[in-house]
């Protein structure tokens, strides 16, 4: 699915329970000042905040699907993040005020009013749709990955359980238990302070790099493994966005292969994760040769350097036309040296020469030299 199809499904889901959600807050104040439900009209209260943050998800969701651009290459998706965090104050908002309302409402239970039964419709009605709106709401979210989505379905269900205690606060008020529908607004706020609190712990772990699940982390780094050519996953970093993640992998190959199989590689395991992996969405992937040890193969030279000290000293004994080319290998006990020669055949006596007059330069270990046409190989150890 592309950003564009899910900028468009998500609106539409968000849509349907934003006029569903005004409807509800409409019939709920009007019905509860009708039947003398003071729960009916706070409930009403409640999903009008619903469309509120219905609203919200919109104009949030209008950016967190954009694509990536110069100001933001890693696309839009941490305005979801961000979106979801005050969301999630939106619900401790909410469970404040219905913990300070139903506090109030203690202290003087005997002057509670006793709302007629047929407030216990309106209830019924609104448990039933908003139920089905966190279902709808939340299959969109699972299919897009969408926290924000996520977050809105959540909000959905909280207005559906703070319905059922206002069906349950009519009842016990008609049986005589006027403080039941109290008991039941707290139970209600201390819900929908829970979710605010997990929404906005899940969408800071985010905002803050939190990496993935370790068991996710070894799913990937096995299927990395099962790319062929890849000796093994050194490092691999992660971080989410809007839902996706993004990676950063290190993956060891052969040191003697070319800087073009080296990227051919490395574009093999980004297509290969991105095609397993729904949820992830970019991949950096970091080519190295064999492990070096510690500092000191940062010590070592530059290609300019060590190929200017060999053809100084390789001065006299070849001239820069029977040179073909030079490759070097950044190895772990030092530099290996390739050198690729226009002639036939090559003296033995030429390739000692040769070789000890390089001895002298630490870090180069080996010297392996290619005749042309036939290719002829010698090797030799300089240390």
């Amino acid at each position: 699915m592309t950003d564009q199809s899910a900028k468009k499904e998500a609106a539409r889901v968000t849509l349907v329970g934003m006029w569903l959600d005004l409807l509800l807050g409409g019939a709920k104040i009007i019905g509860g000042s009708i039947t003398g439900s003071f729960a009916l009209m706070t409930d009403g209260i409640h999903s009008l905040t619903d469309a509120v943050t219905d609203i919200f998800v919109l104009l949030v969701g209008r950016f967190s699907y954009e694509a990536p651009d110069e100001q933001h290459p890693y696309g839009h998706g941490r305005f979801e993040a961000i979106g979801t965090v005050v969301m999630g104050m939106v619900f401790f908002a909410i469970a404040a005020v219905l913990l300070y309302d139903s506090y109030l409402r203690l202290q003087n239970t005997e002057n509670l009013p006793i709302p007629t039964l047929g407030g216990l419709l309106i209830a019924g009605v609104s448990v039933a749709s908003k139920e089905w709106i966190y279902r709808y709401t939340m299959r969109t979210a699972k299919r897009l990955n969408s926290s924000l989505l996520r977050a809105n379905a959540w909000h959905s269900r909280t207005d559906a359980i703070s319905s059922i205690a206002v069906f349950i606060g009519i009842i016990g008020a008609h049986q005589g238990y006027p403080w039941l529908d109290v008991l039941a607004a707290m139970f209600v706020a201390l819900i929908i302070a829970r979710i605010g609190w997990e929404l906005c712990l899940d969408s800071l772990k985010e905002l803050v790099d939190t990496a993935i699940p370790e068991h996710h982390r070894n799913e990937i780094e096995q299927t990395i493994r099962e790319v062929s050519g890849i000796n093994q996953v050194t490092n691999l970093r992660s971080r989410q966005s809007g839902g996706k993640i993004l990676l950063e992998v290190q993956i060891q190959v052969d040191p003697r292969i070319s800087v073009s199989e080296g990227h051919h590689l490395g574009e093999a395991v980004n297509r290969t994760i991105t095609d397993k992996f729904a949820n992830i969405s970019d991949v950096i992937v970091h080519i190295d040769a064999e492990p070096h040890n510690g500092a000191q193969s940062h010590d070592l030279p530059l290609r300019d350097e060590i190929v200017g000290q060999i053809m100084q000293l390789w001065e006299g004994l070849l001239s820069p036309s029977e040179i073909k080319n030079i490759d070097l290998h950044y190895l772990e006990n030092g530099i290996e040296v390739d050198l690729y020669l226009e002639a036939y055949s090559l003296d033995e006596t030429v390739v000692k020469r040769l070789s000890d007059a390089i001895k002298v330069i630490k870090p180069v270990t080996r010297l392996n030299i290619y005749c042309n046409i036939l290719q002829t190989k010698v090797g030799t150890e300089l240390s």
